[in-house]
């Protein structure tokens, strides 16, 4: 039987593997973006509250602005939720045994790898997720209402990394409401003032939000909802289910659902102890809000990442309790193993042809590379440039890979909203009259009609050169001189 430093010596084992990973792996769009916020630090953003942002800007100091330094912060937050975890269950089920083998099942998933090495806010949400989960634990061990403040600034860490972290306040109450021997804390002034400690943490992002006409909260909140629709879309749910059954593993995605659907009948049945209810409860609050949703519109692959952990614990304690199951549990976590080296092993594969754009990493160092090269020539003949895409993602990648300090631009060059671009700093002295590189590649979030959005903007548009990243992406690069502001967008009336 795995003693407890069996269980530390995994959690270090899998953080060396990530760190080996980080280092292999290349940028995704979506990090060079978050990436990008972190060099305009502020107390919010566009998108999302700041602490991924934060953890980004921290390890691209200490270790220099490369893939390496700014994935680094994920891993980072993946080894704080997996040390957070193992206490939980040590402390809540005495069992080192469970603590292995639930660490090992989550590890195995392409899930919690990928969000392991992808410094999203989903990786400090997870940290605070688990750590709100692991003080409530405390609580119900240690009868200590100081907990409950641990509690509370968990929660407003969580909140700080994804507006999501707010579902821990139902979280909390239900289990509560659900836990005859916790109802005694309604009474008692311990949970409010953890929902001040949290309120204190988050503050920043409120107080930001408020400067800026609660812009990021309306996006995440009623723009999010409004994009959703009030018609049935079950094709939505159809396809949760099949990618959460891919990321989870089918084997761990299985354990899983059996563990929601078992804890749903032991808590009708009475049959579940405070701790076993406080980790069906964090699981399932999100999941039906989640689920609900996904039969209006689509529900992302990594909104359920709070979801899974606490199922997969109890699913995996179920398994350990029949000792003629532990035989399927290694068969289906080689499975599991198998599914997630090769999917993680596509990623390092230099300019992989993946079909319908899945392949979102090849091309970009050398486009780059190939920007500053026709810059340097402009500015050379005393051109005043900058550089642009018509989308935030092939703008923050190029950002990141250029050598220059400059910010590039988006699709805010051409008078479209274009979220956290468009409250990056201005040029003092404007872009009128500057010659813009645009950067187009074949990706479908490429599309633009030169002619038409392009082409008023400026007096010429030419190609200058083209990038061929091996077959997996082409690149082309414009020079479209003299820049006529964002006013002339719409000087023929309201567009698309």
């Amino acid at each position: 039987m795995p003693a407890a430093p069996t269980v530390w010596r995994l959690v270090a084992a899998f953080t060396l593997a990530r760190l080996l990973l980080a280092a292999l792996a290349p940028l995704t769009p979506q990090e060079a973006y978050y990436w990008s916020w972190s060099q305009f630090p502020s107390p919010g953003y566009f998108d999302h509250p700041p602490l991924a942002t934060y953890s980004i800007w921290l390890t691209t100091h200490l270790v220099g602005k490369s893939v390496f330094g700014v994935k680094l912060a994920a891993v980072l937050w993946s080894l704080g939720w997996n040390l957070l975890l193992a206490r939980l269950v040590l402390e809540q089920f005495r069992d080192a045994r469970l603590a292995f083998w639930a660490l090992l099942t989550l590890n195995l998933t392409l899930l919690y790898e990928i969000f392991g090495v992808s410094p999203t806010p989903d990786a400090p949400l997870l940290f605070g997720w688990v750590g709100t989960v692991w003080a409530l634990g405390r609580v119900r061990l240690t009868g200590q209402g100081r907990w409950w403040l641990v509690a509370g600034f968990f929660l407003g860490l969580a909140c700080m990394g994804k507006y999501p972290g707010a579902l821990l306040g139902p979280v909390a109450l239900a289990w509560v409401l659900l836990s005859p021997g916790q109802r005694r804390w309604l009474l008692r002034p311990e949970p409010y003032l953890a929902v001040l400690v949290a309120v204190l943490v988050f503050s920043p992002v409120l107080l930001w939000n408020a400067q800026h006409d609660w812009v990021s909260l309306t996006f995440q909140s009623t723009r999010r909802l409004g994009e959703m629709g009030s018609r049935f879309k079950p094709r939505f749910f159809a396809v949760l289910l099949a990618t959460q059954a891919l990321l989870l593993t089918p084997y761990v995605f299985w354990i899983a659902v059996r563990a929601a659907v078992a804890g749903g009948r032991a808590l009708l049945a009475r049959r579940l102890d405070d701790g076993e209810r406080l980790l069906w409860v964090a699981a399932a609050v999100p999941l039906v809000i989640f689920v609900a949703a996904s039969f209006r519109g689509n529900v992302k692959i990594n909104w359920l990442i709070p979801v899974w952990w606490p199922l997969i614990v109890l699913g995996v304690r179920a398994v350990l309790a029949d000792p003629g199951r532990l035989r399927r549990l290694r068969a289906g976590l080689a499975s599991a193993a198998v599914i997630t080296v090769m999917g993680l092993g596509l990623t390092v594969v230099p300019n992989l042809p993946l079909p319908d754009d899945l392949n979102t990493w090849s091309g970009w160092p050398e486009a780059a590379a190939r920007v500053d090269q026709v810059e340097t020539q402009l500015r050379a003949g005393g051109e005043r440039t900058f550089v642009f895409s018509p989308n935030y993602k092939i703008s923050a990648l190029i950002w990141f890979y250029r050598q220059r300090p400059e910010r590039t631009y988006a699709h805010d060059i051409l008078g479209e909203r274009a979220l956290q671009f468009d409250m990056f700093p201005q040029p003092a002295d404007g872009l009128k009259g500057a010659t813009g590189l645009l950067v187009l590649s074949d990706q479908s979030q490429s599309e633009i009609d030169l002619a038409r959005q392009v082409a008023p903007l400026f007096d010429r548009v030419e190609r200058v050169a083209v990038v061929d990243a091996g077959g997996a992406r082409r690149i082309e690069i414009y020079r479209c001189s003299g820049y006529k502001g964002k006013a002339a967008a719409h000087a023929g009336g309201p567009r698309d």
